[in-house]
């Protein structure tokens, strides 16, 4: 359990640092520029790794196209993590608990592609998150929930994007890429995301202008971002070689995420604090998380009995 709890924290790490980064550049290309920064830890980390472990970076295209696509889609998140920071009001520990509820679109996707039924329980798991989600917001007019703050809706499309790479993963979970070595995985994601990001920058700077004279503090947290990056894919890896039981370390570690984004959002940013209303909606998580997952209800069920 140590290493999902290292892993959780290594997510509230790179959404405080994210937010660091949004309010100094205060703009999407910022964000873009910084998550190739990110990538080129990512890739340069997994090269150093692979070298060092004697491990092969080479792979079928299948797998090439695999590490791509997946790479593409978790290029657009990175961009979105840093991209919500730079409007006013965006709190690390909504947006934390916005991305943990990615299970609702993966759930929806299992249903809706995989064939998997959504059971009562879960229905109403989705029904105890959307509450949360009123909850963490500090109980807004409803009025406000019609149209929500422009960085709300941006950091909408996290879970979103995270689902989809989650269902990429699972359809093509066969015994093709179960042979591709994590680092080479990295790898390519990683040099996938560094491409991906100098091709959008370059769009961006070419369609609406834009300069690269961010302060220090910008340039010092994206390098930051590259290697807590590194540290995350570690942590995560660690996590399941120790053994275990997955469905328990998932629910640990997006506990541990959320739980000290929220209290370590409000000691460092002097905008952020904490409510009744967030206090309440880490509870009701744990709860709908737990209905809505059927790994972790399985897991508790046998607990239980």
């Amino acid at each position: 359990m140590t290493w999902a709890v290292a892993e959780g924290g290594t997510k509230t790490t790179n959404n405080l640092i994210s937010k660091l980064i949004g309010i100094a550049s205060g703009s999407f290309l910022g964000a873009v520029v910084a998550y190739l920064v990110t990538a080129s830890f990512q890739a340069a980390g997994a090269f150093v790794g692979s070298r060092l472990a004697k491990i092969s970076l080479k792979v079928s295209r299948q797998q090439l196209w695999r590490c791509i696509l997946f790479g593409t889609i978790a290029t657009m998140s990175g961009w979105v993590v840093v991209w919500v920071f730079t409007y006013p009001g965006s709190s690390v520990g909504v947006v934390a608990f916005i991305a943990t509820m990615s299970i609702i679109p993966g759930a929806l996707i299992d249903w809706l592609f995989f064939g998997h039924p959504m059971r009562p329980r879960q229905w109403l798991g989705i029904g105890l998150f959307l509450l949360a989600g009123y909850m963490i917001l500090n109980f807004p007019p409803l009025s406000l929930l019609a149209q929500p703050p422009t960085w709300v809706m941006i950091a909408g499309l996290i879970p979103l994007f995270m689902a989809l790479n989650e269902a990429l993963t699972q359809a093509q979970a066969d015994q093709t890429m179960a042979r591709l070595h994590p680092l080479a995985n990295t790898f390519w994601v990683g040099t996938t995301s560094v491409v991906v990001s100098i091709a959008a920058a370059l769009a961006v700077v070419w369609r609406v202008g834009g300069q690269l004279d961010f302060p220090v503090i910008y340039w010092l947290g994206a390098a930051a971002k590259g290697l807590v990056l590194v540290g995350m894919i570690s942590f995560k890896l660690l996590s399941y070689q120790g053994g275990g039981t997955i469905a328990i370390k998932k629910l640990v570690m997006q506990g541990s995420y959320l739980i000290s984004a929220m209290l370590l959002g409000v000691l460092f940013y002097a905008d952020e604090s904490l409510t009744l209303g967030k206090v309440m909606a880490v509870v009701v998580y744990f709860v709908a998380f737990s209905l809505t997952d059927n790994n972790t209800w399985s897991y508790l069920r046998r607990r239980s009995f």
